[in-house]
């Protein structure tokens, strides 16, 4: 059974709790910014789009550097660069010193680790357990996430409403350390390099090979302007719908995790 592998257990309670504190984040930072912040609509647009724009525009870099360097490390790396980031957003929600340039500064670092963490994250089961396994692997990872993303969502509604969305974001950064820390302790075999290359150059290979396909680049083009304007009304309009009408943080996160990951 692939859970009694101390690697790929490692790798799966690390998703789980990094997943279960994701899902945690999302729900608290707009309340942080309505509640703690007395902030407006505009500002919780403003927040959730510095963390998304970071994240895309990392997101080519990150699947190149994965490929380049150490994913284990690059996932270390980002888990660490996530705990830091929220832990020092709780930290200024919870003694009142938030100020929103700060808050939108360190979400924007966010963005970032979330960027370099996934292709690291996603190469290295390949690395953990055997080909002919690879497939349930995949498949018990998803559900893990799955399944903790909608725990989280929850537990964050709930603490954001009783406790505070800085307790919600702390105990997220409690996760990615958490997660730092049994990928740490994973051992994969060795990773096959790309070479004779430049990292710059690959980008630029990349880039040329997904304009050269018009049915490519169009559909990209079509379901990024469908998910900006789905997403922006959904993550900003939701949390201001929930404080104004539904009684706050805990209607918002059952609504949420309803929907699953994403």
């Amino acid at each position: 059974m692939l859970l009694r592998e101390t690697g790929f257990r490692r790798l799966f309670a690390a998703r789980l709790i990094s997943a279960f504190g994701s899902a945690m984040t999302p729900i608290a930072l707009p309340f942080a910014v309505l509640d703690d912040l007395a902030g407006t609509p505009s500002q919780v647009g403003l927040l959730v789009a510095a963390g998304s724009l970071t994240q895309v525009a990392m997101q080519l870099f990150a699947g190149a550097l994965a490929d380049r360097g150490s994913r284990r490390r690059q996932m270390i790396g980002a888990d660490l660069l996530a705990a830091a980031a929220q832990g020092t957003i709780a930290l200024l929600v919870l003694t009142g010193r938030a100020t929103f340039a700060e808050l939108l500064a360190l979400h924007a670092i966010s963005g970032i680790a979330f960027a370099l963490h996934f292709p690291a994250g996603v190469g290295l089961v390949p690395l953990v357990v055997p080909r002919e396994k690879l497939q349930a692997a995949n498949a018990l990872l998803s559900i893990a996430q799955a399944s903790a993303f909608a725990a989280g969502a929850t537990a964050g509604g709930v603490l954001a409403a009783t406790a505070g969305a800085g307790v919600a974001v702390a105990i997220d950064a409690a996760t990615f350390a958490a997660s730092a820390l049994l990928v740490a302790g994973i051992r994969p075999s060795a990773q096959p390099r790309s070479a004779g290359t430049s990292l710059l150059h690959e980008l630029r290979d990349g880039w040329r090979e997904f304009t050269a396909h018009t049915w490519l680049w169009a559909i990209v083009l079509q379901f990024t302007f469908m998910l900006m304007a789905f997403f922006g009304a959904w993550a900003v309009l939701g949390p201001v719908v929930a404080k104004q009408s539904l009684g706050g943080a805990a209607s918002w996160a059952g609504s949420r995790a309803q929907m699953g990951p994403g």
